[in-house]
């Protein structure tokens, strides 16, 4: 019996080069724009290996009072090049089921099938146990080519606004200890956390968000 083969959200990485001052982090709508109406399908093995594609990813910053949750990715977690290190978001690749949901929300800007696949992947790792007081909000993108991960990924990143800071893991799979950290403790410890989160840490000590 032949094995499903995860299809995955991408797109071309030459979009990219239309804003050549695109820095790590940033905001453009109107590449946004463009992005969205080329995304097409690709078999996850090969969107890994070929570097003309970027997967899209969505990545959830969970908040509550100036606290950020934070885990340590266990050996369990499913991309083993990010093992052992600490993160702020939660999130994975965006699949070609979720676009098959534009009906359940808001689609404008594409907003419908990413937060499909933004709740997805926040209920298969932790129960937000605490009300929720800021529903997702897309607040920038990541385009980071400095290492292996970054050079095959496009992240959309959001942030969840919750009342408590009351989150408890779903069970253990790629994500360990959970704990919430001010901004000041996520500087302090910047140098343990994957490059996106250490990027977000810069990002959000110099944005109000």
């Amino acid at each position: 019996m032949n094995a499903i083969i995860e299809e995955i959200v991408c797109f071309k990485k030459e979009l990219l080069s239309e804003n050549p001052d695109t820095q790590a982090i940033f905001y453009d709508e109107k590449l946004w724009g463009r992005i969205l109406n080329n995304i097409q399908a690709v078999p996850r093995p090969d969107a890994e290996k070929d570097y003309s594609f970027k997967q899209l990813v969505v990545y959830a910053v969970i908040k509550s009072g100036g606290m950020f949750l934070t885990y340590r990715r266990t050996p369990k977690t499913g991309e083993e090049r990010l093992r052992s290190k600490y993160s702020i978001g939660i999130g994975g690749h965006v699949n070609i089921g979720d676009t098959s949901q534009l009906t359940l929300f808001n689609s404008a800007l594409g907003k419908g099938f990413l937060l499909q696949a933004l709740w997805r992947e926040i209920r298969e790792e932790i129960n937000i146990e605490s009300g929720i007081s800021e529903e997702p909000k897309l607040v920038c993108f990541i385009n980071d080519n400095s290492n292996e991960v970054g050079k095959v990924h496009f992240g959309t990143v959001w942030t969840i606004e919750i009342e408590k800071p009351e989150v408890l893991l779903r069970k253990e799979r790629g994500i360990g200890k959970l704990q919430f950290l001010n901004i000041q403790d996520l500087e302090n410890r910047k140098q343990e956390f994957e490059n996106w989160s250490r990027l977000l840490i810069d990002y959000f000590s110099s944005h109000t968000i």
